[in-house]
């Protein structure tokens, strides 16, 4: 038994404000039941919730102020983890492990609802197995399909450690969405694009990772990414990746985490756009650490919309270890 909830005051910083523009109070609340059934290599978990929001708004372009949607959410997910011994000397543990998860989220009319936070969900494998294609609470969407995944890893069968690690999955529709943003493009596909990762010890602390979201209608790729990791220690990381999407968005993201001295740490990042020869985001940092507590401060520049404009910050984080952080 669980039970997600959350209040939100939404506000804007237009003076005057657009009329459009709706302000005010938002209710999120999800309770849920879910039977976990596990055997050896086998588990079904089927799971039951009811979400209801609810909005008191105080600006919009609406009559009614009190607004709210209501959905029962059914899902049942399961899998299989089948393993066998490989090589010479049976050194490695390779698997197959393929899982299946049912939704089904009846439709609901959600045009009047304002949208204060919510995006549609970029399609990966976490989302192909989640209760909601979007992120927010303003949008729920409906849903009758079956999701399928299989993933294959190679282990060392002494220590555990994974060598490497492949999946792929799709979701196909029985029923097509109907719920949308006000500015998303409807899709009438009875599936989802395939998506594929791929994850490779490549040597030593040396790691290579691929991924891609591949369009079987068009026969052509939507979005993909390929990153490389120098990670000698737990402490110590230094990456380099190159994530693109189709329509000519091609980056090149880096990112480095080291100790300078006792107790500090340095960490940098720059995310740099191909197409328009341009700084995306530039973070450098330094952090304090020790046994029971950590400080973080931290300077980012970084373009805030698609026009070009750019904004500083500075942030300080406190962390106290086994607690809490604020900042």
């Amino acid at each position: 038994f669980g039970v997600d909830m959350e209040v939100g005051n939404f506000q804007h910083n237009f003076d005057p404000a657009p009329y459009e523009l709706a302000t005010g109070w938002r209710l999120d609340v999800a309770p849920e039941i879910r039977m976990p059934l596990r055997g050896r290599g086998i588990y079904l978990e089927p799971a039951a919730s009811f979400r209801y929001t609810g909005y008191k708004l105080s600006e919009s372009d609406t009559e009614d102020d009190s607004l709210s949607r209501s959905a029962p959410i059914y899902s049942v997910d399961g899998g299989m983890v089948f393993e066998r011994l490989w090589g010479s000397k049976q050194q490695r543990l390779q698997t197959l492990e393929p899982r299946f998860m049912y939704l089904y989220v009846p439709y609901r009319d959600q045009s009047d609802l304002p949208n204060f936070n919510t995006s549609l969900a970029d399609l990966n494998l976490v989302q192909l197995f989640r209760t909601n294609r979007y992120v927010g609470a303003d949008r729920l969407g409906d849903a009758n399909q079956l999701s399928f995944g299989l993933t294959s890893r190679l282990l060392d069968a002494d220590t555990g450690e994974e060598f490497l690690s492949a999946t792929v999955g799709q979701a196909y529709y029985f029923d097509v969405p109907r719920v949308q943003l006000p500015d998303e493009v409807s899709d009438d596909t009875e599936s989802s694009d395939i998506i594929a990762e791929l994850d490779l010890r490549a040597y030593g602390d040396w790691n290579i990772g691929m991924g891609v979201q591949w369009d079987p209608g068009d026969t052509r790729s939507e979005k993909g990414d390929v990153h490389l990791q120098y990670r000698p220690s737990f402490d110590r990381a230094a990456n380099l990746g190159y994530p693109f999407r189709r329509g000519n968005i091609e980056q090149v993201d880096g990112s480095v985490a080291w100790p300078i001295a006792d107790n500090w740490s340095a960490y940098a990042r720059m995310v740099y756009w191909l197409e328009d020869d341009q700084e995306l985001d530039q973070l450098a940092g330094l952090e304090y650490r020790s046994c029971c507590w950590s400080v973080r401060l931290v300077a980012r520049r970084y373009v805030i919309d698609r026009t070009g404009d750019v904004d500083t910050s500075v942030q300080l984080q406190l962390e106290l270890n086994g607690l809490s952080s604020v900042g």
